[in-house]
């Protein structure tokens, strides 16, 4: 019997006994433990999706308008609201009551807040004083007492200061403007650019419920 056959029958005895690895079969490896623990969360497009999310909130938090809030005195004459009912809820538009000739600026209000933004027809009181509430500052005139200028300059303020200001007109005001923030109204006789910007400025997001939009 030659060498290479005896070394080959010894090699097999070897294998038969488990003695010897198949140095053809390739090592098996396990995974890496970072693997492990991204596929543990869930793998990584569920990760790429939650670090959009995170990404998406600091934009918007960045973004926000309470980052511009102001901190000097508010502007206009304070308007006392109910005690205990100023933020409360109502589907009764009777309930939410104004100054005769002035639009509400607190109380009982509708469960839908208006969006910002230039309303060409009246909108209901109830879902204005809700906007207030998260912030936003109204604008109202009457359009009886009004020319094309100024009405011209009321959406010139409502347009730049588009995420903050609800504008409409409102019949029953007993002056030409009015601007109301949450507690407080400013009354107008015309359209004073800078008081307005001015009363934005300083008024928006001072409420209940600031930054909601």
């Amino acid at each position: 019997m030659t060498q290479d056959r005896r070394g080959q029958r010894r090699r097999r005895r070897r294998r038969g006994r488990g003695e010897v690895q198949d140095e053809a079969a390739p090592a098996r490896r396990g995974r890496p433990r970072w693997r492990g623990t991204i596929d543990s969360f869930g793998g990584f497009l569920t990760l790429g999706a939650v670090g959009g999310a995170v990404v998406l909130l600091v934009v918007l938090v960045l973004g926000n308008p309470l980052a511009s809030v102001s901190d000097e005195p508010l502007l206009g004459e304070a308007v006392p609201l109910p005690t205990g009912q100023a933020t409360v809820h109502t589907t009764n538009a009777a309930e939410v009551v104004g100054h005769p000739g002035e639009p509400p600026v607190g109380g009982p209000h509708f469960p839908q807040p208006l969006p910002a933004g230039i309303y060409e027809q009246p909108v209901a009181d109830g879902n204005a004083v809700h906007s207030l509430e998260h912030g936003l500052v109204w604008i109202t005139y009457n359009r009886e007492l009004m020319d094309e200028a100024g009405l011209g300059v009321l959406e010139d303020v409502a347009g730049d200061f588009s995420g903050d200001v609800v504008l409409s007109p409102r019949p029953r005001n007993s002056v030409s403007v009015i601007a109301a923030s949450w507690g407080r109204i400013l009354r107008l006789d015309g359209a004073d650019e800078q008081q307005l910007r001015d009363f934005v400025r300083r008024n928006r997001d001072r409420s209940p419920e600031p930054g909601v939009r």
